[in-house]
């Protein structure tokens, strides 16, 4: 992962168990029960990944736009993020996206394309919310401003990871969004369930 010039330490943190049982229990009852509101999306990187999410802001420009919140989830998922970032003294300025992600297996495909999330700076903050195969893999490679998507048909050679994050439920993780990153996809039949925020 990309090093801190000034202490050259990489910048990754962890924080397994971190929800509260009544968070774990909201989550198992309502996010994952049968009533919660997913929207099917048709292209995650590209259209050979397509995906469930349930939005909790609408997509905008953050340099000239304020977030305007897409979900009554925003008031439960919020505070988890500013409690890690707080736990963890990270700095929060602006919130760029949060999402809540449902994911399936996709035939002879690992994972999914290596990506950013954003052309600009800027770090991920994920809770994974069930317990399933399916790692989260961070790429040596970093965001060069110019391909923000690896399609996997296009890599002559795989890229190199550097950080494998296995799901377990609660385990909340952030690191430098600048690393080109994908989700390995869980086997026939499961669901991964992930919340995802990105800010700078």
């Amino acid at each position: 992962m990309q090093k801190n010039k000034s202490t050259g330490k990489i910048f990754y943190k962890e924080k397994k168990n971190f929800l509260t049982k009544k968070e774990l229990k909201i989550i198992n009852e309502h996010i994952l029960g049968d009533n919660f509101p997913w929207f099917f999306q048709k292209s995650a990187t590209t259209e050979k990944f397509p995906f469930f999410s349930h939005g909790l802001y609408k997509r905008y420009d953050i340099f000239k736009e304020e977030p305007v919140e897409n979900s009554e989830a925003v008031s439960f998922f919020k505070p988890i993020l500013i409690r890690f970032c707080k736990n963890q003294n990270i700095k929060i300025n602006k919130i760029a996206r949060g999402t809540l992600n449902l994911s399936y297996h996709h035939g002879t495909y690992v994972s999914g394309d290596p990506h950013v999330d954003h052309e600009y700076d800027h770090k991920v903050f994920m809770i994974y919310l069930n317990n399933v195969e399916g790692d989260t893999l961070i790429y040596d490679k970093v965001n060069d401003k110019q391909k923000y998507v690896i399609p996997i048909e296009e890599l002559k050679k795989p890229l190199e990871i550097i950080k494998r994050i296995k799901p377990e439920q609660g385990k909340a993780v952030c690191w430098d969004g600048n690393h080109f990153h994908a989700a390995s996809f869980c086997p026939p039949g499961k669901i991964r369930v992930v919340l995802v925020f990105t800010f700078i």
